[in-house]
């Protein structure tokens, strides 16, 4: 059994929690934090006949043919000398980025997940429209800058707007999530034509479900909203919420597969609303999403799964 390698920040308790595991096991693993990049490790890789050879260092030595799996949890940016000028700073970043996570992402090994299908998979539009060739239920929707467009879409109706990114990157570089909002008609002006939006019919809900997928083990839990902010969107309260356990339908276990098959995931964390007469209704799929909370608040072994999938002891 080779190394894995965690690629995350230095605050990260899901990556604790499956690193305790994995050494629990004896399991030879490296975390590796990639703003310590290029001012505290470095790397030294040659390109050979079977691809990329040479070592990681930090504060190990990691041999590049030794790592059997790659976790891309959630690497930090890389950092380089304060005291350059801004134009210096930002190419000794992009320098870094390409040539450290190509050398990594060039090695024929088990990634969860690897980041070129973690980056398009995030693509908003993308997913509901593997989604729904999946055979999952999807809400109605639509993607427009054009404020006709928008009303006729609302109607009389009451319509979800969602930010299409995930959020926004403060001024001070932390990243800030749009919470789900409830839109009408009259609330619809010019401001629309200023980038591109996407609306939602309103999907009434019985609960929501988070499902945790890593690789063949499929985790769903059902959330239930103790307050009216946490009903719209349940990330707005999590003080209010419960949890239990829900049986997965077939129907969704299939379209799901599906899914991650076209989308390339390994792993993925899922959201769903259960409608008071049971449709599944998928929202959406985030490649990198949190879930060690829900192992903990629901005693569900994902903590486990990830250590057995990183392994390769799911098969």
């Amino acid at each position: 059994m080779g190394t894995v390698l965690v690629l995350t920040g230095r605050d990260d308790l899901t990556a604790d929690a499956v690193i305790d595991e994995l050494t629990r096991r004896k399991a030879s693993v490296v975390r590796y934090d990639t703003s310590d990049f290029p001012q505290a490790s470095r790397v030294a890789a040659t390109l050979g006949t079977q691809g990329w050879e040479g070592q990681l260092t930090a504060e190990r030595s990691i041999d590049l043919q030794t790592i059997s799996s790659v976790w891309w949890r959630r690497p930090a940016e890389f950092s380089v000398p304060g005291v350059w000028p801004d134009e210096a700073r930002a190419f000794a970043v992009s320098e870094a980025r390409v040539g450290v996570l190509g050398v990594l992402g060039s090695l024929p090994v088990r990634w969860i997940n690897h980041p070129a299908k973690d980056s398009a998979a995030n693509y908003k539009p993308v997913q509901l429209a593997v989604a729904a060739r999946a055979g999952l239920d999807v809400p109605r929707t639509i993607i427009t800058s054009d404020p006709d467009h928008a009303r006729e879409f609302i109607g009389a109706d009451e319509v979800i707007y969602k930010g299409l990114s995930g959020g926004v990157l403060t001024a001070e570089r932390r990243h800030r999530y749009l919470p789900t909002t409830v839109l009408r008609t009259a609330e619809i002006d010019t401001s629309l034509t200023g980038t591109a939006h996407l609306f939602q019919e309103r999907v009434p809900k019985q609960c929501e479900v988070r499902l945790t997928v890593i690789g063949k083990r499929m985790f769903p839990v059902a959330i239930h909203a103790g307050s009216p902010a946490a009903k719209l969107d349940w990330r707005t309260d999590y003080p209010s919420l419960t949890y239990g356990p829900i049986e997965l339908p077939v129907h969704v276990e299939k379209g799901v597969r599906l899914l991650m098959d076209e989308l390339g995931l390994f792993f993925g964390a899922l959201d769903f609303a259960v409608t008071p007469d049971g449709r599944w209704v998928f929202f959406e799929v985030n490649p990198n999403g949190q879930w060690h909370w829900l192992a903990v608040r629901a005693d569900v072994p994902m903590v486990e799964a990830m250590a057995d999938a990183l392994q390769g002891k799911d098969d």
